[in-house]
């Protein structure tokens, strides 16, 4: 199961760190192994790095994409997807700041309508992975 987190980024750092998300995954990283102790930096620092998600727009949009759709189910911010033919199982939690997306699979369903709103960052701290959505193809890819 993968764990990724999503960041809309603030347009002057995008522009910074578009050509080289490294530097931008390092930074965000050092803020999510942040200890108790250094909260209050972390939280000035993402304060900095990322915009607040417009989460009705974005529940919406997912809701009119997949209400039609057989195996999608929606509870308040909480979105999932349990497709026995693609064998996924994927669920997407909508926060203001950040959105989280616990998957089977490397190319969930909703990450193709997320690709649609806005240029997101997408993160898995524990696998080391990191890439803007906006480059993100279509097909599925099972792990």
């Amino acid at each position: 199961m993968r764990h990724f987190y999503i960041f809309k980024i603030t347009s002057s750092c995008e522009k910074i760190w578009k050509k080289n998300p490294y530097e931008l995954y390092h930074t965000l990283e050092m803020i999510y192994y942040r200890n108790e102790d250094d909260i209050y930096l972390g939280n000035k620092m993402i304060k900095q790095l990322i915009v607040p998600i417009a989460i009705k727009e974005l529940d919406f949009a997912l809701f009119s994409h997949f209400k039609n759709n057989y195996f999608y189910m929606k509870y308040k911010n909480i979105h999932s997807m349990h497709d026995v033919y693609r064998n996924e199982n994927t669920i997407l939690t909508l926060h203001k700041s950040y959105l989280k997306l616990d998957t089977n699979v490397i190319k969930p369903s909703f990450l193709f309508v997320l690709q649609k709103s806005s240029s997101f960052f997408v993160c898995d701290f524990e696998e080391k992975d990191y890439f803007w959505l906006d480059s993100f193809k279509q097909g599925a890819v099972f792990i």
